[in-house]
């Protein structure tokens, strides 16, 4: 490893060693000031606009139209667009136009647009680490990215007890322990909002890895082993792991709220996830820490639940660990990866976290909310505005 990048790290896990100091297995029950309430209750959704609408600009301008329309008819007041670095490094490259034809007429731009005129907030949704591609921006040299700092998977590196292979590399996340990444998404991010002087919030999505097996990419593997004189490709699952995959998240969310705080004091901070810090962080996100350290204004977790206890339990665990330092923004799903609930159900869980005294709600996502869904929230939960 070159010598700039050792040193580079290792100034990172100073920074961020306050944080990993306290034993995760610890209650998260420090005693913090009440985070401030907003002053209505946030009814949000989480949208994909390059799912929805036409690379024809004046056909996806009415569709832009019409889906914040329909969500103002219903009394949301929080969008919360799937913004990706292909998109916005789309915006200004024809290379990447190629696979977001929506950038040829910015329909992120528009969405901000039409949703002011509404009175509806715009907070873009990200992810800095997963949700990547082969042809992600942050692979490609063309446009400062750097290949090497794709994430890499443990059957990537260690071969298959019975054929000795390897996996194919997937590129599908990346690895924010390189501060070159950090410093490259972060200046993409400063620039977007920029871009968008209406934008109200920078909404970062699942901050860390879906899964277990990441990062053991060159650069993981060397510090780590300088570290703690261990093979991580062995040590995985273990509490210094665990510690040292936090290492590089922790770094992006307080370098990008530095950022924030400097150039954008009005823009809102957040962040998304499950319900159990504890488990989350075995995989990358802290969000229990930095929501106990100011980092955030609201965290979401995504409480997809089709059974109203579990649901209630579940976002109560939320509650109980940062609901007194941070707002707590129910997430409520209708339809996910992995399961569905029914119209009657969600309005059992908007009630339930409002008993729970949750300022916000969350709902995912936009595509399943039709015209006839948000007909019932609006004549039941939402019937008036916030």
């Amino acid at each position: 490893m070159p010598a700039a990048a050792l040193a580079s790290t290792s100034g990172m896990i100073a920074q961020t060693a306050n944080i990993n100091a306290q034993d995760a297995n610890t209650p998260l029950t420090e005693k913090v000031a009440y985070a401030q309430r907003p002053p209505k209750e946030v009814r949000g959704i989480w949208i994909h606009p390059e799912r929805y609408f036409s690379a024809d600009s004046a056909e996806g301008r009415k569709q832009v139209r019409s889906l914040v329309q329909r969500f103002a008819r219903a009394n949301f007041n929080l969008l919360l667009p799937w913004t990706t670095s292909g998109y916005l490094a789309a915006l200004d490259s024809t290379t990447y136009q190629k696979t977001h034809p929506t950038a040829t007429w910015d329909a992120l731009g528009v969405l901000i647009e039409e949703a002011a005129r509404e009175g509806i907030d715009v907070d873009l949704w990200y992810s800095f680490t997963d949700y990547r591609q082969p042809n992600s921006p942050e692979f490609d040299p063309s446009v400062g990215g750097n290949p090497q700092w794709s994430a890499r998977r443990l059957d990537e590196v260690v071969p298959d007890a019975k054929t000795g292979k390897l996996a194919e590399p997937r590129h599908d996340n990346v690895c924010p322990q390189y501060a070159g990444a950090r410093t490259w998404q972060k200046a993409l991010l400063v620039k977007t909002l920029r871009r968008y002087a209406k934008v109200h919030g920078l909404h970062i999505e699942e901050p860390g890895y879906r899964q277990r097996g990441y990062c053991l990419c060159d650069l993981c593997r060397k510090v780590y082993g300088e570290l703690h004189s261990k093979d991580l490709t062995v040590d995985l699952d273990s509490s210094e792991a665990e510690d040292f995959r936090t290492i590089g998240t922790s770094a992006f969310m307080s370098e990008m709220r530095d950022e924030m705080q400097k150039n954008f004091p009005r823009v809102v901070y957040s962040a998304n996830g499950g319900p159990d810090w504890r488990h989350d962080r075995k995989r990358g996100r802290d969000w229990g820490r930095w929501a106990l350290s100011g980092w955030l204004q609201y965290y979401a977790p995504q409480v997809y639940e089709p059974r109203l206890s579990d649901f209630r339990e579940q976002l109560q665990l939320t509650v109980n660990d940062i609901g007194k330092a941070c707002s707590i923004y129910a997430g409520i799903a209708l339809d996910w990866s992995t399961g569905k609930n029914t119209v009657p159900g969600v309005i059992e869980d908007i009630e339930a976290a409002r008993s729970l005294g949750c300022p916000g709600l969350l709902f995912f996502h936009g595509a399943v909310f039709t015209d006839q869904v948000c007909d019932a929230l609006r004549a039941g939960p939402f019937k008036r505005p916030a």
